[in-house]
């Protein structure tokens, strides 16, 4: 099943980068390192206390999920959207292949922040910036974006960038979802998932 996570009222969020690597050490000492695959993100949420009318809608929603099978998205709480001031549509200037880490774009205002989530608007990888990007240059018509990991898939001139409440499309690392009943009639749920790409 797919579709938006119903809530976005959480108290916790605890978030990873994950990348792939290979490691190995010759009997020189000599360290080799190899890259393996992409990256993606992963992190846990918890709820509040809940009633239970609140939290069966959400319970639902999960088991819906057939564990691992199914995918879905939702929106981190805190750091899905800027520490900037930024506003408008960003709009990428140029094609840019998969691969790259630095791309241009033209359109909207105020600043992005380097940490801040960013979503082109073709694809469902989520990427951070690496880099402050202030919108209202005056010395440049294009505004220079970089971002970890690199594109995992070419963007065109009429791709979009999202900045604000950025959607994650996540599968849940677990097959067995439980939940907490309090005894005080509250309910409590943890979910831990991943990033679909």
């Amino acid at each position: 099943m797919s579709g938006t996570f119903p809530t976005a009222g959480f108290t916790t969020l605890n978030w990873q980068s994950n990348t792939l690597s290979k490691t190995s050490t010759s009997i020189s000492g000599i360290t080799k390192r190899v890259r393996t695959g992409s990256q993606y993100w992963s992190f846990t949420l918890r709820s509040p206390a809940l009633s239970r009318d609140d939290f069966m809608d959400i319970y639902s929603f999960i088991i819906q999920q057939d564990g691992q099978f199914g995918s879905f998205t939702v929106v981190p709480p805190t750091i899905g959207s800027t520490r900037g001031t930024a506003s408008g549509t960003i709009t990428i200037s140029d094609d840019y292949k998969a691969g790259v880490t630095i791309c241009r774009s033209t359109g909207g205002s105020g600043l992005l922040k380097k940490g801040d989530l960013i979503k082109f608007s073709n694809h469902d990888k989520v990427y951070m910036l690496t880099a402050n990007i202030d919108l209202n240059q005056t010395d440049s018509t294009e505004d220079v974006i970089q971002i970890y990991p690199s594109l995992t898939t070419a963007i065109t001139n009429t791709t979009t960038v999202s900045y604000n409440n950025v959607p994650i499309l996540v599968f849940l690392t677990t097959d067995q979802q439980g939940y907490t009943a309090n005894a005080d009639d509250t309910f409590n749920y943890e979910i831990s998932v991943r990033e679909d790409i």
